[in-house]
């Protein structure tokens, strides 16, 4: 796993030495308005959960977990980007970013050169994301991204609650683009 850097950040990946300053930004109670879990408890908790995901695989060994600290240039860490690749060449990604960068152009400058990254080292075809229906920033940052609402069957078998939807983003082998930016409109039909 390496870093990758734009010309306004870096996404370093993810390491144990992380958690304290991570432990910061995500104790802003306001990224928690649309997910279904709580701050971290302890610095300590965070420690052992990113023990777990240097290790860059899930415990079976089914799927890659790939995890970057989002650090714009002479600042400190803002969020995280993360991607959960399977074996068919697909990828769920997420991203949190403290309340305070919100706005900021951070979320969109993090995914982009990840999402990049992931086709091209991972082989990745399709990228998955869910967001609550509610969650108008999310929704407008994944569709400036190339994603758009999955269809009926690219959602069928998918574990979402009733407030949930799924967006995918597609790339046309050897373009490098999504789906929708070459025309691709009958989501469902590959």
């Amino acid at each position: 796993m390496q870093t990758i850097v734009t010309s306004e950040l870096a996404l370093e990946p993810l390491v144990v030495a992380h958690a304290e300053a991570m432990f910061d930004v995500l104790s802003d109670a306001r990224i928690y308005r649309y997910l279904d879990y709580p701050p971290p408890s302890s610095v300590e908790h965070l420690r052992n959960v990113y023990a777990q995901l240097e290790a860059r695989k899930s415990p079976d060994e089914s799927e890659i977990w790939l995890n970057w600290v989002v650090r714009p240039h002479g600042h400190p860490l803002v969020g995280y980007v993360q991607a959960t690749v399977a074996s068919n060449r697909s990828a769920y990604v997420a991203y949190i970013f403290a309340s305070k960068h919100w706005g900021c152009g951070y979320a969109q400058k993090a995914m982009q050169p990840m999402l990049e990254h992931l086709a091209t080292e991972y082989s990745v075809d399709q990228s998955l994301a869910t967001v609550e229906v509610e969650n108008r920033r999310s929704i407008r940052l994944l569709e400036r991204l190339g994603f758009r609402p999955a269809g009926a069957r690219e959602s069928q078998g998918r574990d979402l609650t009733p407030t949930e939807r799924l967006y995918a983003r597609r790339i046309t082998k050897g373009t490098g683009l999504s789906w929708e930016q070459v025309g691709w409109h009958e989501r469902g039909s590959h």
